[in-house]
């Protein structure tokens, strides 16, 4: 039994060692069937066979086959990630080896993937590697010119319209490719280095292409000319078809610019004729599509629509398709449609034509983030290596003390002082090194935190613009406030961050002051009360009364007693419960924070303050707020401490010196304050009078009346950019919507079913609810008595058919911006006039119920839109644009001005303590009244009432 065991054991390996060789040879068959499928341009079957080849060549170990077939593979792969991958696999077996042609080939797959698919200019940088590599070895002329060829095409896809500052760079690696291609045209056929330098005229034919174009940008047509000429020369021997037709499409392009149409026309189609004979579809179909415009531009709209059928079909075939191109077929295809008179076809393709463009732009946003990301990771890890550099330091270092210990042990003992001395020597060498650590890894942080302020305000700053255009949709105003609040946050996160450094490095120092500490808290912990609300939280704040001024830190106290409270509202459940207390003792400040909740184990309360430590991997939070809070706590000599019960409650109780002498000399005093401003933290959402729920656009709102569909689509598509557009069929329904939607101007046609634009103006003229809309009548009657119909009906503008565009859209834009004048007017007073106001006397018996309402109801604090739009008489929405059309404000944003308004008035001519001017004017908390005031008037409230 044993010895059939043995027997097999030793057999084994003989069976193994003739298996090997045919499964190589079975690999080496699939690399061959790979690489003639890809010759024959079957480049789906060629990837099957070159993944199968792959993992087999991984799997057997066979280095130089995995390396051969990788460059296939990475070509064909879809993925770009996966294609990156396998060359990143291969790159260290091509060097281990020594397979120089095989590295120069992946260098030159690696930026043609980057080039190819993404068209990003991290392509550059590796098409300029290989070529370093390539002037080392001379051993590839095809492929050195090929590589300054592939140099050239990222500078000229780089370009920006009218860009010329890349022609000097370009004019160079022209003429260094063209010398290339001169010295592998002189090489003996005997020359080992003749064999890579076969085919030369295709790069040559490349070179002289783009040389022609630099002259055709630089004015001069008769050496652009030339230069192509010699370019076709070059395609003439190996029939090149794919390169005749863009030298082809050059000079097409030339002679357009200089007017000779028939020329240009002339070598479109020999465009067309010589890329029918490849087999790039999408070539074809950007051929197919680029001649297609010049016959729409060209006066021939119909053969250009020929065309670009034929551009669709080929491009549904072909691979690697850009959303650029899918933009630009339907660019064209949208012009061509409109030239035909067919509008809604015309409009479909502009639609198509904006979406391919919406996923560009995405796209390049993606790109920009994604480069923000490389960067951060790159700095990232040098950091880390210098890191673990620093580590293997000390960790040799410590080998070589135990290696000088045990010498010492089997020493004699005449060499016990040198021993010692020694010991100690090294002993502080390490301390240094650990000490040059800690600071490498502090300088880590703060250098990252530095790193991040930058792109932070550079995303901030778009945001902020965007915010402020009046002209996006609700949906898009919403989610960049999402990215504003989240990049508000990131920066907190990186200023604590750079706080937990300073406190590190020693540099952070208190900024003594004299004033009410107990007040300052109190201002901020009631700034958490609507948040609390919010949550159905029940919040008690318990904090003393007392005058006498004590010094602290104003900074300190607010970080530490916003960490807290911030971190008992996260964890706190619904209907749960939260303590504030503060109070001063023998000159401490003693501040307590209580919520109910889960609690702490043991494990947690010994490990809260640290940094980075989170109690669950779900929780959100960075793990730092805490850790600085300890920190700033010592700093204020002071101290803090947890107690939890597991399922009931947790407390964080800490005490603070507020007394000068126990701080040292070298602390900040700043000047003596004994009220302490308190503004609310922006990310908390103070007290909000009345939510708005209406949705409100930033572009005005248009109604189009018109019954004829082709003429309201084109009237749609004149406004739709700049205006928010509805549209109705007939007089009916458009007076239906304009009582909905109270629109910012309505343009009508006259004549049309059911309601015609004179009875529709009537009605709308002569109702409090759509008074002030200004109305645009059109109309086919050119008659001065229908003209005058037209205006006596109400009418603020009377346009007859057919119109100038630019005209109506000038009027449009005029009628509008003089209602924003009126806001403007609005703005500026003091309080609502309705006579200055209004636009017609409805509109002034409409300002005057307002007026009654507010002085009513003002001063109260419950009073909401809700309560305004049943006193006036109108619903939720109508109030909402009425009062937007008018003063340029929201319901809750007017009554919240009319609240202002009044507590400017307060504050200049009475004697109300400034405090109770919030309270009666209808505010019901202090800190949301000065924190509006001050958005409105630029100053406080005190500041103001001293300026009156």
């Amino acid at each position: 039994m044993n010895l059939r065991y043995i027997v097999v054991f030793f057999l084994m390996p003989f069976f193994c060692f003739g298996q090997n060789p045919k499964q190589i040879d079975s690999l080496k068959n699939l690399i061959k069937k790979s690489k003639d499928l890809s010759d024959e341009g079957q480049h789906d079957s060629s990837y099957y066979y070159a993944k199968i080849s792959y993992n087999l060549a991984k799997r057997l170990k066979a280095d130089s086959l995995q390396v051969d077939i990788v460059g296939i593979l990475s070509t064909y792969e879809p993925d770009l990630d996966k294609a990156l991958s396998y060359i990143d696999e291969s790159e260290p077996l091509a060097i281990k080896n020594k397979q120089w042609k095989a590295l120069e080939y992946m260098y030159h797959n690696r930026g043609a993937l980057y080039y190819h698919r993404t068209k990003d200019e991290r392509a550059l940088v590796h098409f300029l590697k290989l070529d370093s590599l390539l002037e080392v070895r001379q051993d590839h002329k095809f492929l050195a010119a090929m590589t300054k060829v592939s140099i050239i095409n990222v500078l000229y896809d780089s370009r920006t319209e009218n860009d010329t500052s890349f022609f000097p760079q370009m004019s160079k690696n022209i003429t260094d490719g063209l010398n290339i291609v001169k010295d592998g045209l002189e090489l003996s056929k005997d020359s080992i280095n003749f064999y890579n330098a076969h085919a030369l005229n295709v790069p040559a034919a490349i070179l002289y292409e783009k040389k022609a174009y630099i002259y055709t940008q630089r004015n001069q047509p008769e050496k652009a000319i030339a230069n192509y000429q010699m370019a076709l020369e070059n395609t003439i021997s190996n029939d090149n078809h794919l390169r005749k037709s863009l030298i082809y499409n050059g000079l097409a392009n030339l002679y357009d610019r200089e007017n000779q149409k028939d020329s240009a026309l002339h070598y479109f189609k020999k465009e067309l004729i010589a890329i029918t004979k490849t087999t790039d579809t999408l070539r074809q179909a950007i051929s197919n599509y680029k001649v297609a415009e010049f016959y729409n531009n060209n006066g021939d709209p119909k053969t250009a629509l020929q065309h670009l059928n034929t551009s669709q079909k080929l491009m549904e075939n072909a691979f690697f398709v850009r959303e650029d191109n899918k933009y630009a077929i339907q660019d064209v295809l949208a012009s061509v449609y409109f030239n035909l008179g067919n509008f809604e076809a015309a409009f479909k393709a502009s639609e198509k034509a904006r979406q391919h463009l919406t996923i560009i732009q995405t796209e390049f946003n993606k790109k920009n983030v994604s480069e923000l990301e490389t960067a951060y990771q790159t700095n990232k890890k040098e950091q880390e290596i210098s890191l673990l550099k620093s580590e293997k330091e000390i960790i040799e270092q410590r080998s070589k003390n135990q290696k000088i210990i045990l010498l010492s042990v089997v020493g004699i003992t005449t060499i016990a002082g040198l021993f010692l001395y020694l010991l100690f020597r090294n002993r502080k060498k390490t301390n240094t090194k650990l000490r040059e650590l800690d600071a490498l890894k502090t300088n880590f942080f703060t250098n990252i935190s530095h790193e991040f302020r930058t792109p932070l305000t550079l995303i901030a700053s778009p945001i902020e613009d965007t915010l402020a255009d009046a002209s996006i949709s609700d949906k898009k105003r919403q989610q960049f406030t999402v990215a504003k609040q989240n990049s508000e946050r990131l920066l907190e996160l990186v200023n604590q961050l750079l706080d937990l450094s300073k406190i590190d490095e020693g540099h952070l120092k208190l900024q003594l002051q004299r004033g009410n500490v107990l007040q300052f808290i109190s201002g901020l912990s009631e700034s958490f009360s609507y948040a609390a609300k919010q949550k159905n939280i029940i919040y008690t704040i318990v904090i003393a009364q007392a005058e006498d001024a004590v010094w602290f830190d104003k900074d300190v106290i607010e970080k530490i007693s916003i960490n807290l409270l911030s971190n008992a509202l996260k964890y706190t459940p619904t209907n749960g419960t939260i303590v504030c207390e503060a109070y001063i003792e023998n000159e401490e400040l003693f501040l307590n924070v209580t919520n109910s909740g889960r609690g702490l184990t043991p494990f947690e309360r010994n490990n809260i303050f640290e940094r980075f430590y989170q109690t669950n991997a779900q929780n959100q939070g960075s793990g730092i707020g805490l850790a600085l809070v300890k920190e700033l706590v010592a700093l204020h000599h002071g101290k803090i401490e947890v107690k939890s019960e597991v399922d009931k409650e947790t407390s964080f109780q800490l005490r603070l010196s507020v007394d000068r002498k126990s701080f040292k000399k070298d602390v900040i005093t700043v000047t003596s304050n004994t009220k302490v401003e308190t503004e609310v933290p922006v990310y908390l959402n103070p007290t909000l009078e009345d939510e708005e729920v209406i949705a409100d656009s930033y572009l005005p709102i248009v109604l189009i009346v018109e019954d004829n569909d082709d003429l309201r689509q084109l009237l749609i598509q004149i406004f739709e950019e700049h205006y928010n557009i509805i549209s109705a069929p007939n007089g009916k329904i458009g007076v239906d919507l304009a009582l909905e939607q109270i629109p910012d101007l309505i343009i009508s046609d006259v004549m049309m079913p059911k309601k015609d634009g004179i009875s529709l103006t009537e009605e709308l003229k002569n109702d409090e609810r759509t008074a002030h809309i200004p109305i645009i009548l059109l109309t086919a009657k050119a008659g001065v008595e229908s003209k005058f119909k037209g205006v006596d009906s109400g009418a603020d503008d009377y346009i007859t058919k057919p119109f100038n565009k630019k005209l109506l859209a000038l009027k449009v834009e005029k009628l509008i911006a003089s209602r924003r004048q009126l806001q403007l007017r609005y703005s500026q007073e003091l309080v609502l006039l309705p006579k200055d106001l209004s636009v017609t006397n409805l509109d002034e018996k409409f300002l005057n119920k307002v007026e009654v309402v507010l002085e009513r109801n003002l001063i109260e604090p419950s009073f909401n839109v809700t309560e305004f739009s049943d006193a006036v008489g109108m619903s939720r929405m109508q109030l909402h644009r009425k009062l937007k059309a008018l003063t340029g404000l929201t319901a809750s944003e007017f009554i919240r001005s009319q609240r202002l308004k009044l507590a400017a008035n307060l504050l200049k001519t009475s004697e109300i303590n400034v405090s109770q001017v919030g309270y009666s004017v209808g505010f019901n908390d202090h800190s949301y009244f000065t924190k509006c005031f001050k958005e409105s008037y630029n100053c406080t409230p005190s500041e103001f009432a001293k300026q009156s």
